[in-house]
């Protein structure tokens, strides 16, 4: 039987292990996560990898990012180095981009990323260590 015949008949080679239908499904989270974030709009999709790269600096053992109860400040100091980072100047006369009480919509929204982000890590990083059983 060819690899290709084989993955048609249904039988798959991840059957042949136990806990079989636990293996694929990290594969198949980050293949829903990656579908999903090309239907983001253009502003998130320019926004990701700067929220990505920042993650990736965080993605160490004992950081913030993996406490269970993240540090406010924090989060809010990687946010706002992620809004430094964007170029606003095409955002300037939108009437959202305004702020209001010492906020503006873009600063929130990467903000949400960053939690988005930092919320897909941390449950994949718990289904490593649990070996993708929960």
């Amino acid at each position: 039987m060819k690899y290709d015949d084989e993955l048609q008949s249904g039988f798959g080679v991840y059957q042949a292990y136990p806990f079989y239908p636990f293996l694929p499904w990290e594969d198949e989270k980050t293949r829903d996560q990656r579908r999903f974030r090309e239907l983001y709009p253009m502003l998130a999709r320019r926004i990701q990898p700067l929220v990505e790269k920042a993650c990736d600096m965080q993605e160490y053992e004992g950081s913030f990012m993996f406490d269970e109860y993240p540090d406010q400040l924090m989060i809010r100091r990687v946010s706002r180095s992620i809004y430094d980072q964007l170029d606003k100047s095409a955002y300037q006369d939108d009437l959202m981009m305004q702020e209001v009480n010492g906020r503006n919509w873009l600063e929130d929204f990467v903000t949400v990323m960053l939690l988005n982000e930092m919320y897909s890590r941390r449950c994949r990083r718990r289904d490593r260590r649990c070996g993708g059983i929960f």
